[in-house]
């Protein structure tokens, strides 16, 4: 079986009247790839703007050249019952049980062999079902850049429902740098771009917009030394499933729009279905957020909630209390979550999303006050989790969620 991924795509790339097909992935329902070869290549000498790929899965043979991974025949389907534009997508599922494929559980499509240059962009439109793609602790790769070898130096993951980058350590080539960049949305359709500086050194870059927001901003190196520029894949990928099993069992998404281009495009090009926002939303140096323990009866903050901090309901005077999160002034909304330890571990007991100052565990009543509803904890081991956003929808992180534990008396 043959494959190339030079990527003669629609009309991008013209002149090409070569084009390999990979097996075992099916299309538009029913429709099975089959590999077709020819003798001739002819030189690729067209080329609109900077973009070299585009696949919107609209045209009669969605994937050209492309070349695939994946075990089952419903690994990788062309479908029409859900899409980002158009009548069409690709829907990537991925099982447990699956047989490995190039030493790993995937599903993946190699979108190119090698970057063209160093500066590079990157898109595509992604949709989690929440039928498909229930929560996981565990991580797994969406897309990932990888060179000649070892693992991705960059990649974008999921992991407990969030979305984070991944991106090799500037201190150790070994250890790895993750960046929050909010929560899965289910069921509705997220577009990402990427402007990379591939490189090893300082002057790398990693810029990312979701929906038209700029989110990501970071500098830094993004490739191990001495391996070349990367390749880019798209798909599941979740390494874990090589040797065991986790919290599910199934991981299905969609895809459309993926493309990229070199330094000659630019974000306008590659995003589509989303209202462009150019303002920087990324907020910069933000304060370091804390959570304050409010004392719901007087109105008034009480002390820091420091990890492992034991609340007794004798000194604090009242058991009417609620955790506000002093955040940098430019927050628009925080997410709570409040679990309580069980014989099975933390149990998820609480959450809200506060989209209004002053943002507080048990919300308010719309008039600034610390508390509201009849939320009252009873003693025992807690823990709280929460995160600042650049947006009241909560899609827009500013660093990365806290977590702190502590005990009721």
């Amino acid at each position: 079986m043959k494959s190339i991924t030079t990527l003669p795509c629609k009309s991008f790339l013209a002149g090409l009247t070569t084009v390999f097909f990979v097996s075992s992935c099916q299309l538009d329902e029913s429709q099975q790839l089959e590999v077709q070869e020819s003798e001739e290549v002819a030189e690729v000498t067209t080329k609109l703007s900077g973009l070299l790929f585009s696949e919107d899965f609209e045209g009669d043979d969605p994937l050209r050249g492309v070349h695939y991974q994946g075990a089952e025949d419903y690994s990788l389907r062309v479908v029409s019952w859900r899409s980002f534009e158009g009548d069409k997508s690709a829907m990537f599922r991925l099982t447990s049980s699956d047989d490995m494929v190039a030493n790993g559980t995937r599903s993946e499509i190699l979108v190119n062999d090698k970057a063209s240059s160093q500066d590079m962009w990157y898109s595509f439109a992604v949709y989690f079902p929440e039928d498909g793609y229930e929560y996981d602790k565990t991580n797994e790769s969406i897309s990932q850049w990888r060179q000649s070898s070892g693992g991705p130096s960059l990649s974008l993951r999921t992991a407990k429902d969030e979305l984070y980058i991944r991106v090799v350590s500037p201190k150790d080539e070994d250890k790895w740098e993750t960046i929050n960049l909010g929560p899965i949305i289910k069921d509705e359709w997220t577009e990402f771009a990427f402007h990379v500086q591939h490189s090893s050194d300082s002057d790398g870059s990693v810029e990312v917009w979701r929906d038209g927001n700029k989110i990501l901003n970071y500098k830094g190196p993004n490739l191990y030394k001495g391996r070349g520029l990367p390749h880019w894949k798209v798909g599941i990928y979740k390494s874990i499933w090589n040797y065991t099993k986790t919290d599910s069992d199934i991981r299905a998404i969609y895809m459309d729009n993926i493309r990229y281009g070199d330094q000659n495009v630019s974000l306008s090009d590659l995003v589509t279905g989303s209202i462009l926002n150019l303002a920087d939303v990324v907020i910069n140096n933000p304060k370091e957020p804390k959570l304050i323990i409010a004392n719901a009866h007087t109105e008034s903050l009480w002390e820091d909630l420091h990890p492992g901090k034991i609340i007794y309901f004798s000194r604090l005077g009242t058991n009417k209390f609620s955790l506000y999160a002093d955040v940098d002034e430019r927050v628009e909304s925080v997410r709570f979550d409040l679990y309580r330890e069980t014989s099975n571990g933390y149990k998820l007991i609480h959450s809200l999303h506060d989209g209004g100052y002053p943002f507080l565990l048990f919300g308010d009543n719309g008039k600034g006050n610390f508390y509201y509803g009849n939320n009252f904890l009873e003693s025992g081991r807690y823990k709280v989790e929460f995160a600042a956003f650049a947006d009241e929808k909560g899609v827009i992180p500013i660093g990365d969620k806290t977590s702190s534990t502590f005990k009721i008396y």
